[in-house]
C-alpha cells in the first residue's frame, strides 16, 4: 500500500473533519486510501507543474530566490482547487 504525503495526508485530515459523508461515498477504509494516493501524487504533479510554469515568469537572475516562495504560491493554488473543498453542512464549526 502506498504512503501519502504531507498533501495526502493533510487531504485526508482535512475530509474527515469537514467532509464525513464525501469521505463515507468513497467506500471502504481501502477505497478511501486509494483515493487519497490518487489525490496525493496528483497534487504533488500539479504543484510542481505549476511551479515550474510561474517561475519562467520570474528573472533569471532572480530564480533561485523565488523558488520557495513560487512553491508556496503554487501549494496554495492546488490546494484551493484539489484539497480544501466546501465544507459540508454542519461542519463549519469544526477546527482541524
Amino acid at each position: 500500500m502506498a504512503h501519502l504525503s504531507m498533501h495526502g495526508r493533510l487531504a485526508k485530515q482535512y475530509w474527515e473533519t469537514y467532509r464525513p459523508q464525501a469521505l463515507e461515498e468513497l467506500g471502504t477504509p481501502e477505497e478511501q486510501q486509494d483515493h487519497f494516493v490518487g489525490l496525493d501524487r496528483r497534487v504533488k504533479e500539479r504543484i510542481g507543474s505549476l511551479a515550474d510554469q510561474m517561475l519562467l515568469e520570474v528573472p533569471v537572475q532572480e530564480r533561485a530566490a523565488a523558488r520557495n516562495a513560487v512553491r508556496a504560491q503554487a501549494r496554495e493554488l492546488v490546494y484551493d482547487q484539489e484539497v480544501f473543498l466546501p465544507k459540508e453542512p454542519g461542519t463549519e464549526h469544526r477546527e482541524m
